[in-house]
């Protein structure tokens, strides 16, 4: 109960914070072609990664991993090694404030360096990972559809309730192939 009254004020902060803010109208036809830097924010919820990879071999396959940032939880060395030249952006649990908002620091360290496309492969809502996409700047902030996504995502990938994890992120992967 305590969680969900933390996620909804954090919601709202979240919503303030950018009620002024509008997006730019994207057009999505070379969007992925055509970027130069991405972010992706790995599941934060401790989940095993192996399910990502077809997005992650779909990114790899067009990007160098130099170009690839990668925000991941603390405990998570997996995506370490799947992008081991990658520019990797640890969460510490001390660095999500109360209101389960990341901590300047971390935004800090997320936009230092101009993305074109963040990506979020949380399947679940998780608000720091939406946070962080939608400051980033980032032209085209991708995730999946679920309830609030639309704060932060300006492309949401629709996916099946009976669809598995990998599934999931297969059709995230075929998805992007088309941009």
């Amino acid at each position: 109960m305590m969680l969900q009254t933390r996620a909804a004020l954090g919601m709202m902060g979240a919503r303030w914070h950018y009620r002024k803010s509008q997006n730019a109208l994207v057009t999505f036809t070379d969007v992925l072609s055509s970027a130069r830097s991405i972010l992706i924010v790995m599941p934060l919820d401790g989940s095993p990664l192996y399910p990502v990879a077809p997005v992650i071999m779909m990114l790899r396959k067009r990007f160098t991993e130099e170009q690839i940032s990668v925000v991941v939880a603390q405990h998570s060395t997996e995506a370490l090694e799947a992008l081991r030249h990658s520019p990797v952006i640890r969460i510490l649990p001390s660095e999500i404030n109360l209101w389960l908002l990341p901590r300047r620091g971390v935004i800090t360290r997320a936009t230092t360096r101009h993305h074109d496309v963040a990506i979020d492969l949380n399947l679940d809502f998780l608000l720091p990972s939406g946070y962080i996409c939608r400051e980033t700047l980032a032209p085209v902030r991708i995730g999946f559809a679920r309830k609030g996504a639309d704060l932060f995502y300006n492309m949401q990938v629709q996916t099946g309730p009976t669809e598995s994890r990998t599934q999931r992120y297969e059709r995230m992967a075929n998805c992007l192939l088309m941009f």
